[in-house]
C-alpha cells in the first residue's frame, strides 16, 4: 500500500510537470526602443532650447520605419530623412535624427539624441554635448 502511495504521489507530480507552463512568461518585458518608435505614430510634446519652442512644432507628427526611414508630417506635407539607433559602452542608447530640409525648425531635430526616458507612449532625449536641449515625443 505504501509503494501505490509513492507510486500515485510522482504520477500527480510528473502529470502536472507535462502539462504545466512550457512557454516563457513575457509579461514583464519591455519592448525596445526600435518596436516602440515604430510601432506608434508620434508627436513633438516638447522641445525645449534656451526656451520652449514646442509651438514651433505643432500639429507635426513623426513616423519612424524598421529600415531606418523616418518621416516629419505638417500640413499635409511631409519631408524624409532617416533615423538609427546605438548604444554606448554603458548601455546609453542614442537615436540619431537626420532630415534633408533647409526648413529651420525640422533641422532643429537633425542631432544626436541620447534617451533618457522611455515608456510604451513617451520617450524623452537630451542632445549629446551637454547643451541642455531638450527633446520629448509621445504618442499620437
Amino acid at each position: 500500500m505504501k509503494n501505490a502511495k509513492l507510486f500515485f504521489a510522482a504520477f500527480i507530480l510528473s502529470f502536472s510537470f507535462f502539462f504545466s507552463r512550457c512557454t516563457p512568461d513575457t509579461t514583464g518585458l519591455v519592448s525596445s526602443t526600435e518596436e516602440v518608435l515604430v510601432k506608434n505614430v508620434w508627436s513633438i510634446d516638447y522641445y525645449f532650447n534656451n526656451q520652449d519652442m514646442t509651438n514651433n512644432f505643432g500639429s507635426s507628427r513623426l513616423l519612424f520605419s524598421s529600415t531606418g526611414s523616418v518621416g516629419y508630417q505638417k500640413n499635409g506635407e511631409t519631408v524624409s530623412g532617416t533615423w538609427s539607433k546605438t548604444s554606448d559602452a554603458s548601455n546609453n542608447e542614442f537615436i540619431t535624427l537626420h532630415f534633408n530640409t533647409k526648413d529651420a525648425d525640422i533641422i532643429r531635430l537633425n542631432e544626436s539624441w541620447m534617451l533618457t526616458s522611455r515608456s510604451t507612449s513617451s520617450i524623452q532625449f537630451v542632445e549629446t554635448g551637454g547643451t541642455g536641449i531638450l527633446f520629448r515625443i509621445k504618442v499620437q
